[in-house]
């Protein structure tokens, strides 16, 4: 992958979970530019992965990479689209990596533009052991879905799934484990008490 370049329009929470897996596999890429209008968050970016390129004002140059990943709410998104239609190269990959915001959508606001996956990231992506569902274009190539699959690989399991399946799959393993997580740590606690070790 040394010799694929990478934009990150957003340079938040998942931006930084999928650098943090990338720097834990010692991945590297020929560029990472990541664009955002918050200088501190650029400036923590800047502090933890050094080498990676950040702008507030350069949106052309983090929208013409081979793959590019929108890292933003769905309330943004559409607005950011519209100015990065004007810069993506017909060969570019845009993957979104938000909820509720379709391929169609998507697609229809880039002026048809084909190449394009949504992936739904989790938290645990950050040690790579996330479990983060992918939906593909009908017109993105097997070439690029194979690429894009050796990227998502570095961040944990990643399944392949029809597009209407992707909320789904968020809810379960990203808002699950909030709400049960003190339920699985009292039922370690109760396993001790009764003899077993933390390892059992």
């Amino acid at each position: 992958m040394e010799n694929i370049k990478l934009g990150f329009i957003g340079g938040g929470r998942v931006t930084r979970i999928i650098l943090q897996a990338f720097k834990n596999s010692n991945v590297s890429f020929k560029k990472i530019n990541i664009f955002d209008t918050n200088n501190e968050v650029l400036s923590r970016i800047n502090n933890d992965f050094p080498g990676v390129n950040t702008t507030t004002e350069d949106i052309r140059t983090v929208a013409n990479n081979e793959i590019v990943f929108i890292a933003l709410h769905p309330p943004v998104i559409m607005e950011m689209l519209e100015k990065i239609s004007l810069y993506l190269d017909a060969r570019t990959v845009l993957v979104s990596l938000a909820p509720k915001i379709t391929i169609e959508k998507i697609s229809i606001k880039l002026n048809g533009f084909a190449n394009i996956a949504r992936m739904i990231p989790n938290a645990p992506s950050i040690i790579n052991e996330g479990f983060n569902p992918v939906s593909f274009s009908t017109g993105l190539s097997p070439e690029n879905r194979k690429l894009l699959m050796k990227i998502f690989d570095v961040l944990g399991k990643c399944v392949v799934t029809d597009e209407n399946k992707l909320e789904a799959y968020a809810i379960i393993t990203a808002m699950s484990p909030t709400y049960f997580w003190f339920q699985f740590i009292e039922l370690s606690e109760i396993g001790q008490k009764f003899g077993l070790t933390e390892e059992e």
